[in-house]
């Protein structure tokens, strides 16, 4: 874990690998295993699943912190509005819009440790060692 970096590039960074993971997984064969082994892939959905329900387990914790540090600001006088309006009526959106949010990622945790509970249990089928054999006397 490297802490040495800024919040905001840290969530960036994770952004990006988000959005690399959207690449990566437009091809479903991108879960099978070495070689093209489809049996693997119910382990890696699996896998991938679990990955982001402990995503969306965090993020509540990053919003709620983020929020608290708007709060400071708040209290330090320390914002001013571009527009010249009152900056207290924009940390009151903002704060209500997180809290909604933090409230929405729960939710949506719920629904992925849902999906991981049967996923936990799928595996996919290995050929036995006559099949093997034959596969390779096929290639």
């Amino acid at each position: 874990m490297d802490l040495n970096r800024e919040p905001q590039q840290m969530t960036y960074a994770a952004a990006e690998e988000i959005r690399a993971a959207n690449h990566r997984t437009l091809d479903v064969k991108t879960f099978y295993g070495e070689d093209g082994a489809i049996g693997a892939a119910p382990s890696n959905v699996s896998s991938t699943v679990d990955g982001l329900a402990t995503l969306l387990e965090r993020l509540p914790q990053t919003l709620e912190q983020t929020s608290r540090a708007l709060q400071h600001l708040e209290e330090q006088q320390a914002i001013r509005m571009a527009n010249g309006g009152d900056p207290s009526e924009g940390v009151s959106v903002v704060l209500r819009a997180l809290l909604n949010a933090q409230q929405a990622i729960v939710v949506a945790h719920g629904h992925m440790r849902e999906a991981a509970g049967p996923l936990s249990n799928m595996g996919g089928y290995f050929l036995d060692d006559d099949e093997l054999e034959d596969v390779d006397a096929a290639r």
